[in-house]
């Protein structure tokens, strides 16, 4: 279960994210687009995508891992 220390990492952790970066992801992630069509909407490639997608989970469970007791 998440702890309120995991959610404020986590939280603290994406509101230190680019904008565009949030953008791309929530495009992918709560959208569901793929990695196609987030490269459209945002104008960028797929293999830009994909980067952005692994740099927020990347940052999303490194903060995890700072707020582990």
């Amino acid at each position: 279960m998440t702890t309120e220390l995991q959610f404020q990492a986590r939280l603290r952790a994406w509101r230190a994210l680019p904008v565009h970066d949030r953008a791309i992801f929530a495009s992918v992630r709560i959208d569901g687009l793929d990695y196609d069509e987030a490269a459209r909407r945002h104008g960028c490639t797929a293999r830009d995508v994909e980067q952005v997608v692994v740099r927020v989970l990347v940052a999303l469970m490194e903060a995890d891992d700072d707020a582990a007791p």
